[in-house]
């Protein structure tokens, strides 16, 4: 499969990013510098993962457009950020953003890349799930969407990104997972977009069965 790559700057990137895993692996990238293109690129050719300049004018409102756009809904979405601006990252995360980079690239760069490239298959129906968030009662929610990395979470109770909380949920095969899950994106009205922070042992086989069991269905 060829890996593809799109960045949405009003800069060109590439020669900062060229002694990253971007340049070694030899993964195809494009620029653009407009809404419109970057919806064309990402239906057209198939890119995995779109990096999106934090100076890119409006930012977190170009994020919001790309993750109503049925053609760059699901990739993955990354913002490049030149400097902690704890303000600023909370606001394109809860625009739909997957995670942040830090640039110019660190230690931990292509590591965070690399897992932002791999799209999970995801299970699209519905689960229910009990979470217990900062020692409160346990209360009932559901999954919409489970991938081996996290999952979709529709509950009433307003959750923080960056907010951890336990939760225990139970498989059609009938295999209980459990775990710790850290909320990562704010995607209502839908839900919350939760990775995992860890799973039962059990947990981490069985949601990978049944994953691989819906793919052939």
């Amino acid at each position: 499969m060829i890996l593809r790559a799109l960045i949405c700057s009003l800069r060109d990137l590439r020669p900062q990013l060229a002694k990253t895993v971007i340049g070694r692996q030899g993964i195809e990238v494009f620029t653009v510098d407009k809404l419109a293109n970057a919806r064309l690129v990402g239906s057209s050719l198939g890119v995995q993962v779109i990096l999106v300049d934090r100076e890119f004018p409006d930012a977190p409102g170009f994020i919001k457009q790309l993750r109503k756009d049925p053609a760059t809904r699901d990739r993955s979405i990354a913002v490049l950020a030149w400097s902690s601006r704890p303000d600023s990252d909370l606001e394109v995360l809860n625009a739909g953003a997957n995670a942040i980079l830090r640039m110019p690239p660190n230690a931990t760069w292509d590591e965070r890349f690399s897992k932002l490239l791999t799209v999970p298959v995801r299970q699209q129906a519905r689960l229910m799930v009990q979470i217990e968030v900062a020692g409160d009662v346990e209360r009932p929610a559901a999954i919409l969407n489970l991938s081996p990395g996290g999952m979709l979470v529709i509950t009433p109770r307003p959750l923080r990104v960056g907010e951890e909380f336990g939760f225990r949920f139970t498989l059609p095969n009938t295999s209980t997972v459990t775990g710790r899950g850290r909320v990562a994106r704010d995607a209502r009205p839908v839900g919350y977009g939760v990775e995992f922070v860890s799973l039962n042992e059990e947990g981490k086989d069985a949601v990978l069965a049944h994953l691989r069991s819906a793919r052939l269905e």
